[in-house]
């Protein structure tokens, strides 16, 4: 089996692939509200409303999968952005690609480890496995949807040959 190794994500190791959410990745704080709160502005860049999108707030509830974890088929969203902050305060994975050739670079496949404290926005059209979790748990997700397109334009699909797929195992 290939293993892919899991890396504790910073803004320097994620940057080509998004955004992370927290409060150090702010540029600019403001004291709001009688300077009884403090503002950690501008962290994350949203676009969504491209070809008519709407901009929504969903709630996705994560189930663990089996262990190791297998990684067998990643997707993009070329229109937008997707954005996920966790509800719960369990410790999260995300796993991401280059693309070449309008197909994910497999031999840039990354594992990183989110702390429960963070969010994470990925770039438009940026190839990501779907929510990967260790426990139950809930994201708030901010994304862009049309209910009016016949297919659903901003989702693109890649599902690994069997000799391709690589594992995650949290005990490595």
């Amino acid at each position: 089996m290939n293993f892919l190794k899991i890396e504790t994500i910073d803004q320097n190791n994620f940057s080509s692939f998004g955004d992370i959410i927290d409060k150090k990745s702010s540029s600019k704080q403001i004291s709001i509200n009688q300077g009884t709160t403090k503002r950690y502005s501008e962290i994350s860049k949203l676009n969504l409303n491209e070809n008519n999108g709407d901009s929504f707030v969903s709630i996705f509830s994560g189930k663990p999968r089996p262990f190791p974890i297998e990684i067998k088929i990643l997707e993009k969203h070329p229109l937008a952005t997707q954005t996920f902050l966790p509800i719960q305060s369990f410790d999260w994975l995300i796993v991401v690609a280059q693309e070449e050739n309008n197909m994910p670079c497999l031999n840039t496949l990354r594992c990183f480890k989110v702390n429960s404290e963070m969010g994470v926005t990925y770039k438009k059209n940026i190839w990501h496995h779907p929510l990967l979790v260790t426990k139950n748990q809930d994201f708030w997700v901010i994304d862009r949807i049309n209910n009016f397109e016949k297919n659903n334009e901003n989702l693109e699909e890649f599902y690994f040959d069997v000799k391709d797929y690589v594992y995650i195992d949290l005990n490595v």
